[in-house]
């Protein structure tokens, strides 16, 4: 329930700078709508949004109740004005609950919803109607709320209002501050009692303001004989947040998943003590998580399957003695016998199922593969992981609803570990589809002590060209373009022509990137098991001669035609799929009738401890141009205070990528 405290503190806080930022009348009371609100166009400190959040309130505490104990209850309220026909998307609402069993869960109450558009010079208020609240589940442990506040247009604005309840203590919510549209204010209240101790983690970028006071509550005891009520007092922890004018959370290129970095209070129960009791530890490690696993997942059990294939297994390695081989052999076995059908799973359920019809989510795939690993003498285990689109793993403080998936590792009898997963459909060894290549992963086995492992650098991705170009008397270049793709370049060439389905829609999209005609193309070890790609491509592109001076770059193909890193800062990393190196050697003929009048610089850029570099050289060598370029990029993630430096080494690398050499007719 909003206070007059509650509302006072606000308004100190937030109502006077925004009512002098926007120059309207701006209401933090639930339910009052003013007419400056219904009558915004734009938010001033960002015209492009679909949407702001006017206002947000939200306010924790705790109850006791002698059956059950203490209990949280969450109070929401939240106020939202519509600028555009995307933002009326808004007005559909869904809250997501745990739900285990009745004496484990969260529930959804007091939800009223409005929405308020100005008709005729009057305000015009619609009541959602419960009959159009749904609940759906989502999982085996999560259900939501549906609904969506009715007469939702632009202009219009939505309020809504809902009590989460919990008697959970592990299920303390937490407060988001950033949201995909701009919030204009937000203010958040907890009341945590002294038999509580919580580690509280404020995450983002957007500055949050914090006070704390010291505070008494009283709870009240029903203690079941002859209908006493008694009451108890505690001391408890006040603490209240604030922020105003948080700029939306938008997906940047180059990041992995923006909600990693999203502004927002995180609430962990680290330990209890009650009156006349030992203080206890609450903590959840992954080691606690992964006896968890044991104990109340499924996961383990689906481990265990007998290995379908056992025959074809132990006579596909017969004879031999090299374990890489027989890791590659048998995973190429399995992903021939089961397709990936291009969903991913954690749990990996009904595996008979997908060894039946040949086809299964990742998690079935991968589960046989560890059967068949087995019976062909060689170690494996699972590697849990979230995909990167969900965002990271956690340090500390996990829960089994962060894992999204996992892989298989294997390891030789001399240490050597690889990976693998079933939705890698065109990959070896080593080589895994982007969503995969998360920079924190865990291994699940108890005889690993170094349980994370980095995916995002498991190898040395590499592109490796050499062009040989010359020119016929009317002004057509002829050139041949050998090319080697190695690790996850090789994977990303083989996925795309897998993606066109043919070798037409690959070259059509060469052609037109390039602006050259090929007259052939041709490419080997593309097959589902090789990290290596040979490629060929015979091309043809027409110059004017009839010009006095000829411009021609001497890369043909450009690596980096345009700096992506224009912005004068960024408040988000930039991560890169993988580190990777660029290397590209052309030997040009220069035509019988011209001569060099200009060529590049030859120069030799390198970002700070290595972290990137460029090597452009270009030199005649009688009538012959040889240009070698070299590219690193050696780490995938760049955080936020390396970001002036990323900008200016791409800037410098994309001004060379387009320098030409200039030819003079003789």
């Amino acid at each position: 329930m909003l206070t007059m405290r509650k509302l006072i503190f606000i308004t100190a806080n937030c109502l006077f700078s925004i009512v002098a930022l926007m120059s309207q009348e701006l209401s933090l009371k639930y339910g009052k709508i003013t007419k400056d609100e219904l009558n915004m166009k734009v938010y001033p400190k960002d015209t492009t949004a679909a949407a702001v959040v006017l206002y947000e309130d939200g306010y924790t505490s705790f109850s006791y109740i002698h059956t059950i104990g203490f209990q949280i209850t969450e109070e929401v309220k939240r106020k939202i004005k519509i600028f555009k026909q995307e933002g009326v998307e808004e007005a559909t609402i869904a809250i997501p609950f745990y739900y285990k069993n009745s004496d484990n869960n969260e529930s959804i109450s007091s939800i009223e919803a409005y929405s308020y558009n100005m008709e005729d010079g009057k305000v015009v208020k619609t009541k959602l109607d419960k009959k159009y609240i749904f609940e759906e589940e989502t999982s085996k442990r999560y259900k939501k709320i549906k609904f969506s506040i009715p007469n939702a247009k632009v202009g219009t604005i939505i309020e809504y209002k809902y009590n989460r309840i919990t008697n959970n203590i592990f299920l303390m919510p937490d407060w988001k501050i950033q949201r995909h549209i701009p919030v204009l204010s937000s203010f958040y209240e907890v009341k945590i009692p002294e038999y509580f101790y919580f580690n509280i983690d404020m995450k983002g970028y957007e500055k949050i303001n914090v006070e704390e006071t010291s505070d008494i509550q009283q709870f009240s005891n029903n203690s079941g004989n002859y209908g006493n009520i008694q009451t108890f007092t505690a001391s408890c922890r006040d603490i209240k947040y604030t922020a105003r004018d948080i700029p939306a959370l938008k997906n940047e290129n180059y990041v992995w998943c923006a909600n990693d970095f999203m502004s927002e209070i995180r609430f962990e129960l680290k330990g209890t003590r009650y009156p006349n009791d030992f203080y206890k530890a609450y903590s959840n490690t992954w080691e606690d998580l992964e006896k968890a696993l044991d104990t109340e997942t499924d996961f383990t059990s689906n481990l265990k399957i007998s290995d379908p294939y056992g025959d074809e297994i132990k006579a596909l390695v017969a004879g031999k003695t090299d374990e890489i081989e027989k890791i590659q052999l048998v995973y190429l076995y399995i992903k021939k016998r089961i397709n990936w059908n291009e969903s991913y799973d954690f749990m990996g359920a009904n595996v008979r199922t997908a060894i039946k019809n040949g086809i299964g989510n990742n998690a079935q795939i991968n589960i046989v593969l560890m059967s068949a690993l087995k019976d062909a003498g060689i170690k494996s285990f699972p590697v849990l992981l979230s995909l990167r689109s969900r965002g990271r793993l956690p340090l500390s403080f996990p829960s089994l609803n962060m894992i999204s998936t996992f892989i298989v590792g294997a390891e030789t009898s001399e240490g050597k570990k690889v990976f693998m997963d079933g939705s890698a459909t065109v990959g070896g060894l080593n080589t895994l589809p982007s969503e995969l290549l998360v920079d924190r992963a865990r291994i699940f086995d108890e005889e690993h002590t170094d349980k994370w492992v980095d995916l995002s650098s498991l190898g040395k991705n590499q592109h490796i060209t050499n062009l040989m170009v010359s020119f016929d008397k009317d002004g057509t270049m002829t050139g041949v373009q050998n090319t080697l793709y190695l690790n996850q370049l090789a994977f990303s060439f083989k996925n795309n022509i897998h993606t066109s389905k043919d070798s037409t829609k690959y070259v059509e999209k060469f052609q037109t990137e390039n602006q050259v005609t090929i007259d052939s193309l041709k490419f080997e070890d593309n097959n589902s098991i090789s990290n290596v790609v040979k490629e060929q491509v015979f091309f043809t592109k027409k110059y004017d001669f009839t010009s006095d001076l000829l411009y021609i770059n001497p890369m043909i193909f450009t690596h980096i035609a345009k700096n992506d890193f224009t912005q004068s800062d960024r408040k988000l990393p930039v991560e890169f799929n993988y580190p990777y190196v660029i290397q590209t050697s052309c030997s040009l003929t220069i035509p019988d009738n011209y001569k060099v009048e200009e060529l590049p610089k030859s120069v030799r850029i390198i970002m700070v401890d290595n972290k990137g570099k460029c090597i452009y050289q270009v030199r005649q060598e009688g009538n012959t141009l040889q240009m070698n370029y070299r590219f690193e990029l050696n780490q995938a993630i760049f955080p936020q205070n390396q970001y002036p430096e990323l900008k200016d080494f791409f800037g410098q690398v994309a001004t060379k990528n387009a320098e030409m050499v200039v030819l003079k007719k003789i």
